[in-house]
C-alpha cells in the first residue's frame, strides 16, 4: 500500500515552528514529538523564512507576455480603487452643511 503525504494546516505548521523556537529542541526531537518528518519541518522553516511574495521553489514562472497582461490588469484595478478612495475622501471631508447630493 503506497504511503500518502498528510496535509497539515498552516496553523499547525506555525505552532510546530513556534514550539521549536521556544524550546530550542533539535528538528529531529520536535519532529518526533509532533509525529512529522524532520524533512517536513525543514521545508516549513525554509518557506517561513522566504520573503513574502517570493515564488515557491520549483514553481512554474509565467511568460513575460502573460506577466505583462497580469500586471496591466492589476494596475487598472488599483487605479480604479485609488479613484474610488479619492472620491470617498472628498465626500466625507466636505462640510456637512454643503452636501450637494
Amino acid at each position: 500500500m503506497p504511503k500518502t503525504n498528510p496535509s497539515y494546516t498552516a496553523e499547525f505548521k506555525r505552532e510546530v515552528l513556534a514550539y521549536q523556537a521556544s524550546t530550542g529542541q533539535t528538528q529531529k526531537e520536535v519532529a518526533d514529538h509532533f509525529g512529522v518528518t524532520a524533512n517536513s519541518l525543514r521545508t516549513w522553516q525554509r518557506r517561513a523564512q522566504a520573503p513574502l511574495g517570493a515564488p515557491e521553489p520549483g514553481a512554474a514562472t509565467e511568460s513575460p507576455e502573460a506577466e505583462l497582461r497580469r500586471l496591466r490588469r492589476e494596475n487598472r484595478e488599483l487605479q480604479m480603487r485609488c479613484e474610488i478612495l479619492k472620491k470617498t475622501v472628498g465626500i466625507f471631508s466636505s462640510p456637512s452643511g454643503n452636501d450637494s447630493r
